[in-house]
């Protein structure tokens, strides 16, 4: 289809457009806080608890944080509502919490909703940060996190 020189002109085409693509992308996706339910198990009390893993890729460290989670059973059900505060939150630091989800086995856990962000304050300008609209959330296991 190509030949000599307009083979390798195409070819330096597409890796400029590929990388110049990545680019783009990275810049548009602009702060992020990203959190992942990462693992879910039950302690010896039979009740669930959740390790999360959160990234604050905000820019600033966080002196207010917290998270307003609805915990659903596996009928879709509200099984609990809780306010957990996670502050301090360092900038460009990647932070595990863990904390009880429910009471009762981890198999009676359908998905966990991060309703909303109460809290979200810059340490250093003392200023509200809106973090829901920054907010990634993932799942790695049968669990999923929504928000």
């Amino acid at each position: 289809m190509f030949k000599g020189a307009h083979w390798a002109w195409a070819l330096a085409l597409t890796v400029f457009l590929a990388f110049a693509g990545q680019s783009v992308s990275v810049a548009l996706a602009g702060p992020q806080l990203s959190i992942e339910l990462n693992k879910a198990e039950d302690n010896d009390l039979k009740s669930c608890v959740a390790a999360f893993v959160l990234r604050n890729d905000l820019g600033a460290s966080l002196d207010r944080f917290s998270l307003d989670l609805y915990i659903f059973d596996s009928d879709g059900i509200i099984a609990r509502q809780v306010v957990i505060d996670l502050a301090p939150l360092r900038g460009d630091k990647t932070t595990v919490v863990r904390f009880p989800l429910l009471n009762q086995a981890c198999a009676t856990v359908g998905r966990v909703l991060v309703n909303d962000i109460p809290s979200c304050r810059s340490a250093a300008t003392g200023e509200d940060i809106d973090c829901l609209a920054a907010l990634r959330v993932s799942s790695r296991g049968r669990i999923a996190l929504t928000r």
